[in-house]
Protein backbone atom coordinates (compact mmCIF):
# COMPACT_ATOMS: atom_id res chain seq x y z
CA UNK A 1 0.00 0.00 0.00
CA UNK A 2 1.48 3.26 -1.24
CA UNK A 3 1.00 6.67 1.56
CA UNK A 4 1.12 10.21 0.32
CA UNK A 5 3.46 11.56 3.35
CA UNK A 6 3.32 15.36 1.59
CA UNK A 7 6.36 17.25 2.24
CA UNK A 8 7.12 15.26 5.32
CA UNK A 9 11.04 14.37 5.60
CA UNK A 10 11.15 12.43 8.47
CA UNK A 11 11.85 8.98 7.50
CA UNK A 12 8.27 6.39 8.13
CA UNK A 13 10.06 3.35 10.00
CA UNK A 14 7.13 1.34 9.77
CA UNK A 15 6.88 1.92 6.44
CA UNK A 16 6.99 -1.27 3.81
CA UNK A 17 8.32 -1.21 0.12
CA UNK A 18 7.95 -4.03 -1.90
CA UNK A 19 9.81 -5.48 -5.73
CA UNK A 20 7.57 -7.91 -6.10
CA UNK A 21 7.96 -11.11 -8.86
CA UNK A 22 8.38 -9.90 -12.74
CA UNK A 23 10.60 -6.42 -11.02
CA UNK A 24 14.22 -6.58 -12.18
CA UNK A 25 16.54 -3.68 -10.30
CA UNK A 26 19.95 -3.10 -10.56
CA UNK A 27 22.00 -0.33 -8.53
CA UNK A 28 22.42 0.74 -5.03
CA UNK A 29 19.38 0.82 -2.80
CA UNK A 30 19.14 2.14 0.25
CA UNK A 31 15.76 1.80 2.23
CA UNK A 32 14.38 2.58 5.78
CA UNK A 33 11.50 0.22 7.32
CA UNK A 34 11.09 -3.19 5.53
CA UNK A 35 11.81 -4.51 1.81
CA UNK A 36 10.19 -7.09 0.76
CA UNK A 37 11.49 -8.44 -2.63
CA UNK A 38 10.40 -11.26 -4.24
CA UNK A 39 11.62 -10.02 -7.72
CA UNK A 40 15.58 -10.22 -8.89
CA UNK A 41 17.90 -7.26 -7.31
CA UNK A 42 21.58 -6.68 -8.13
CA UNK A 43 23.60 -4.44 -7.01
CA UNK A 44 24.12 -3.30 -3.20
CA UNK A 45 22.27 -3.11 -0.24
CA UNK A 46 21.92 -1.07 2.75
CA UNK A 47 19.53 -0.48 5.53
CA UNK A 48 19.55 -0.03 9.45
CA UNK A 49 16.28 -1.81 9.20
CA UNK A 50 14.71 -5.20 7.72
CA UNK A 51 15.31 -6.75 4.47
CA UNK A 52 12.88 -9.81 3.57
CA UNK A 53 13.78 -12.01 0.36
CA UNK A 54 11.01 -14.25 -0.31
CA UNK A 55 11.10 -17.35 -1.88
CA UNK A 56 11.20 -16.22 -5.03
CA UNK A 57 13.79 -13.53 -4.77
CA UNK A 58 16.96 -13.19 -5.87
CA UNK A 59 19.53 -10.91 -4.64
CA UNK A 60 23.20 -10.58 -6.61
CA UNK A 61 24.35 -7.71 -3.85
CA UNK A 62 26.36 -7.02 -0.98
CA UNK A 63 23.63 -7.03 1.44
CA UNK A 64 24.87 -4.20 4.92
CA UNK A 65 21.09 -4.57 6.93
CA UNK A 66 20.11 -4.65 10.39
CA UNK A 67 18.20 -8.05 9.81
CA UNK A 68 17.23 -10.33 7.12
CA UNK A 69 15.01 -13.27 6.45
CA UNK A 70 15.66 -15.10 3.89
CA UNK A 71 13.71 -17.70 1.83
CA UNK A 72 14.92 -16.88 -1.67
CA UNK A 73 18.30 -16.84 -2.84
CA UNK A 74 21.32 -14.25 -2.97
CA UNK A 75 24.84 -14.75 -3.70
CA UNK A 76 26.83 -11.82 -1.94
CA UNK A 77 27.61 -11.49 1.33
CA UNK A 78 25.55 -10.33 4.25
CA UNK A 79 26.46 -8.30 7.23
CA UNK A 80 23.48 -8.05 9.58
CA UNK A 81 23.55 -5.66 12.88
CA UNK A 82 21.18 -7.86 14.64
CA UNK A 83 20.64 -11.12 12.76
CA UNK A 84 20.12 -13.81 9.72
CA UNK A 85 17.09 -16.04 9.61
CA UNK A 86 17.42 -18.23 6.64
CA UNK A 87 14.19 -19.97 5.90
CA UNK A 88 14.13 -23.87 5.01
CA UNK A 89 14.06 -22.81 0.91
CA UNK A 90 16.70 -20.04 1.10
CA UNK A 91 20.20 -20.43 -0.77
CA UNK A 92 23.17 -18.41 0.17
CA UNK A 93 26.14 -18.28 -1.98
CA UNK A 94 28.46 -15.67 0.26
CA UNK A 95 29.52 -15.03 3.80
CA UNK A 96 27.70 -13.96 6.84
CA UNK A 97 28.62 -11.47 9.59
CA UNK A 98 25.78 -11.20 12.04
CA UNK A 99 25.30 -11.68 15.86
CA UNK A 100 22.15 -14.44 15.50
CA UNK A 101 22.43 -16.94 12.61
CA UNK A 102 18.88 -18.64 12.17
CA UNK A 103 18.90 -21.62 10.13
CA UNK A 104 15.94 -24.00 9.11
CA UNK A 105 16.54 -27.48 8.06
CA UNK A 106 17.14 -27.52 4.07
CA UNK A 107 18.81 -24.41 4.00
CA UNK A 108 21.95 -24.31 1.73
CA UNK A 109 24.56 -22.11 2.99
CA UNK A 110 27.77 -22.29 1.33
CA UNK A 111 30.43 -19.68 2.66
CA UNK A 112 31.74 -18.63 6.33
CA UNK A 113 30.00 -17.34 9.20
CA UNK A 114 31.25 -14.44 11.54
CA UNK A 115 29.35 -14.69 14.93
CA UNK A 116 31.49 -12.49 16.91
CA UNK A 117 30.81 -8.96 18.08
CA UNK A 118 34.16 -8.17 17.54
CA UNK A 119 34.24 -8.89 13.75
CA UNK A 120 31.02 -7.20 12.74
CA UNK A 121 32.04 -4.13 14.70
CA UNK A 122 35.42 -4.17 12.32
CA UNK A 123 33.88 -4.74 9.54
CA UNK A 124 30.47 -1.96 9.64
CA UNK A 125 33.64 0.43 10.84
CA UNK A 126 35.55 -0.17 7.53
CA UNK A 127 32.25 0.37 5.73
Amino acid sequence: MWRWRGNSSAPDHASTSVIDQGCEVEGRLTFVGTLVLNGKFRGELFTSDTLLVGETGEVEAEVQVGAAIVSGHITGNIIARERVELRSSARIFGDIVTPVLVLEEGVVFDGHCKMKSEELRAVQKSS
